[in-house]
């Protein structure tokens, strides 16, 4: 039986079931009969609604980030927008930030040892929901709570924790365990990629090259020698179209607090530092009007240059998600032995079989 022989009320079934906002519109251009039963947009939306939430869902979270204004208590319920293209189309975009996190998550678990990297896999559906639920949530939580409006003397003020707790106790204790999961995969990636410590600098060119020496940052192009610059723990590693620059962001101490600092940024920020430093995408709007590319700047300079335009308060202000579910889980235990083993460690929820 040929599909298009089919009466429209089974066909739009088949739209509805459909998984992904791409293959909805691919499908409408095979022939005008598809292209007709979306045209209405009573019709059209929930459609494209259905197969964002198989996609990219779970969308109560993601419109809860999109949605938000900092004068609204982010705990308190919001009645459902309707449902419009322009709010497809914004949740379209973190819902792809979502993905591109589940996509990332084996390769910042699973990582260090042979063992591990043989025991590498694809996340399945149900644990890449749960970690889009964590993405948006911590999105939220940071939207929220990590701006110019909470500096580092009003961190730990009652009425300012009292504020983040009532967004925490709206989750259950095990969905607490996924958002330090997810923060977990954004410090290894602050680790691995975006602000690497000295030793992790040294560390990396010694699995890479051996002994070689490594070559200065401001070394010429072009010359093949390989030099360290033991003051900065910085090295540049010559290629054919461009030199892959790494700075180390100080020893332990300091790059512990730099990381505490970075850990402010919400998902989608720390996402495009990814790219942009890992992968050599895009590029990184600045003050001014002004871009960065990897071809024109250290990775260093442009990171430092991202954070800059947040403002003075990012500086010496860590990231407080930690502290406030501790804070939760101890309301919520009365010490809290039982709930913190709920929590457990990372990966521990997120990987979980089951549903």
């Amino acid at each position: 039986m040929l599909l298009q022989s089919l009466p429209n009320e089974t066909l739009l079934q088949i739209l509805h079931s459909i998984s992904s906002v791409q293959d909805v519109l691919s499908l409408t251009l095979t022939s005008h009969r598809f292209h007709n039963l979306l045209s209405r947009p009573a019709q059209r939306l929930p459609i494209l609604f259905d197969a964002a939430e198989r996609q990219f869902g779970p969308l109560s979270s993601a419109v809860a980030v999109v949605t938000h204004y900092p004068s609204q208590l982010p705990h308190i319920p919001r009645p459902s927008p309707p449902k419009s293209l322009s709010l497809l189309k914004q949740l379209l975009h973190v819902g792809q930030v979502a993905n591109a996190w589940a996509d990332l998550y084996p390769l910042t678990y699973w990582r260090g040892t042979e063992q591990d990297c043989a025991s590498r896999r694809l996340l399945r559906e149900h644990e890449r929901f749960r970690v889009r639920r964590a993405c948006y949530r911590i999105w939220l939580y940071d939207l929220a709570f990590h701006n110019a409006n909470f500096g580092r003397y009003t961190r730990l003020q009652p009425p300012v924790v009292r504020s983040r707790a009532a967004l925490l106790r709206a989750w259950p204790t095990r969905e607490l365990g996924e958002l330090l999961d997810f923060q977990s995969m954004m410090r290894a990636v602050l680790e691995l990629f975006v602000c690497p410590s000295d030793g992790a600098v040294i560390h990396r060119h010694k699995e890479r090259y051996g002994e070689m020496p490594l070559v200065n940052l401001f070394h010429p192009p072009g010359l093949k020698a390989h030099r360290y610059d033991h003051s900065s723990a910085t090295y540049t590693r010559p290629a054919y179209h461009h030199h892959e620059i790494w700075e180390g962001w100080g020893g332990d101490v300091e790059w512990y607090y730099v990381v505490q600092d970075m850990l402010k940024l919400h998902p989608g920020q720390l996402m495009e530092l990814y790219d942009f430093v890992a992968n050599g995408k895009g590029k990184l709007g600045m003050m001014d009007g002004m871009t960065m590319t990897t071809t024109t700047t250290s990775h260093k300079a442009a990171v430092k240059a991202f954070v800059a335009r947040l403002g003075e308060w990012f500086d010496n202000n860590g990231e407080t998600l930690g502290e406030t579910v501790r804070f939760v889980i101890s309301e919520r235990g009365e010490g809290g032995e039982e709930d913190e083993e709920d929590v457990g460690g990372w990966g521990d929820l997120v990987l979980e079989c089951g549903d």
